[in-house]
């Protein structure tokens, strides 16, 4: 009875078993087949982006272009600013540029500038490259020019000759005619007194100024004291125009000179100095009238062994030229 029973119960359970795993089977074959006639129908979907549309932009009522504007408009001037300078003197720049020999006034290839404003500057360039005095180039811009010359009746005694004085005045002529139009310049002869060519103001150079300074110049040749003939004492000189040319004050000289503020300085002596002795002249000039910014000063010594010393030393301690003129 019991084995019986035991025996249906297994059986029914083995019956379940079998059906349920059957399902199952049919179930994941069922579902497989499924998937391969999904992947085998199934379209491929597709995305488009959709149309973008562009929104046209409000013009300016006002378009400013800046780079235009840059071009076109000119920047704000500055205020011009007044100087009271009365010793001031601006040179009348009369050049003309039609001069045959233009290459001779230096080292350009004689053209006066390249039509962009630079013409002035470039003959002045120019100028500064052949001003020279006896041979001695001076580093200039050729504006206030200082000529300090010596006067004293050595000048047309010895072996200086009765045309000393005269030699030096032509060389000045001939120094100063490349500067027409573009310089300026003043003049200064001394003795026992100085006496200057136009005060403390400074010319512009032109035939016209060149001419009067030659016929200033020419009245102080101390050769007049004897009309023009060879001079073997100095006793000739003492009572010829209140003794202008006794003495050699390079003291008085150089200190008028620098009054009137020039930009640079050619001094012609023979000799030492009279009344201050050579090293005294040199300190005053070092310590009283320009300490600190220094005007090169182009000694010259004129066919004298005399005063060479003092003449050297006067140009290095300014940073001038010295040129032996034998």
């Amino acid at each position: 009875m019991n084995i019986s029973n035991t025996y249906a119960r297994n059986r029914a359970l083995f019956t379940v078993v079998a059906i349920s795993l059957g399902l199952h089977v049919l179930g994941l074959i069922g579902f497989g087949a499924f998937k391969i006639v999904e992947s085998i129908t199934r379209e491929e979907q597709t995305f488009e982006a959709p149309q973008i549309v562009e929104v046209p932009q409000e013009q300016p009522e006002y378009q400013v272009n800046l780079e235009q504007r840059n071009r076109s408009s000119a920047p704000p001037r500055p205020n011009p600013i007044v100087v009271d300078a009365p010793d001031v003197t601006i040179p009348a720049l009369n050049i003309d540029v039609n001069i045959a020999n233009a290459s001779s006034y230096g080292r350009g290839s004689g053209g006066f500038g390249s039509g962009t404003g630079g013409g002035v500057a470039e003959m002045r360039e120019m100028v500064v490259a052949d001003l020279d005095f006896f041979g001695a180039k001076m580093q200039s811009d050729a504006q206030r020019i200082l000529f300090i010359i010596d006067m004293s009746g050595s000048m047309v005694m010895s072996g200086r000759g009765v045309d000393g004085y005269k030699k030096v005045v032509d060389e000045i002529i001939k120094t100063l005619k490349p500067m027409i139009g573009v310089g300026s310049f003043n003049a200064l002869a001394f003795g026992g007194d100085v006496d200057k060519f136009r005060g403390s103001s400074f010319k512009d150079v032109s035939e016209d100024s060149i001419a009067s300074a030659h016929k200033w110049l020419m009245d102080r040749d101390p050769a007049e004291a004897n009309d023009r003939k060879p001079i073997k004492g100095s006793d000739v000189f003492r009572n010829y125009k209140k003794g202008r040319h006794m003495g050699t004050r390079a003291d008085l000289a150089l200190e008028e000179g620098f009054k009137m503020r020039p930009n640079m300085i050619i001094f012609l002596s023979d000799g030492d100095p009279t009344t201050m002795e050579a090293k005294d002249v040199l300190k005053l000039v070092d310590e009283k009238l320009q300490p600190d910014v220094k005007v090169p000063i182009n000694a010259v010594s004129y066919k004298s062994s005399n005063g060479r010393s003092f003449l050297k030393q006067l140009a290095a301690n300014s940073g001038g030229t010295y040129t032996e003129v034998k």
